[in-house]
């Protein structure tokens, strides 16, 4: 080979890896653009999923609260009674009935 063509060669040769090297380098980040993609589909899939169950629950939560499913468990199950079922009724209590039940009370817990 000539002298001269030896620079030559290596400005080729140079370019051509420099070229390999672009090439390898944007397939690289085309495949990690990709994944992120997927990921970020995933993503936005499990946020709509946790949304889904988020308005499931505070409608259960809801429904749970309601005061026709609260008031009849009262009544029924605790034997509480409504305010307005017993008008103004009071239980009127003598300093020696609270005394005979707390000495009562005492007994009962020892």
């Amino acid at each position: 080979m000539k002298k001269s063509s030896k620079p030559l060669i290596i400005i080729v040769a140079s370019f051509l890896v420099l070229v390999t090297l672009i090439i390898l380098i944007s397939q690289g980040l085309r495949l990690k653009y990709e994944a992120l993609q997927r990921e970020l589909a995933e993503f936005e899939i499990q946020i709509k999923t946790e949304k889904t169950q988020s308005v499931a629950f505070r409608a259960n939560y809801q429904m749970l609260t309601a005061e026709e499913r609260i008031k009849p468990f009262a009544i029924h199950e605790l034997g509480l009674t409504s305010s307005n079922e017993n008008g103004n009724s009071k239980i009127f209590l003598s300093k020696e009935d609270i005394a005979r039940l707390s000495a009562d009370m005492e007994n009962m817990n020892e």
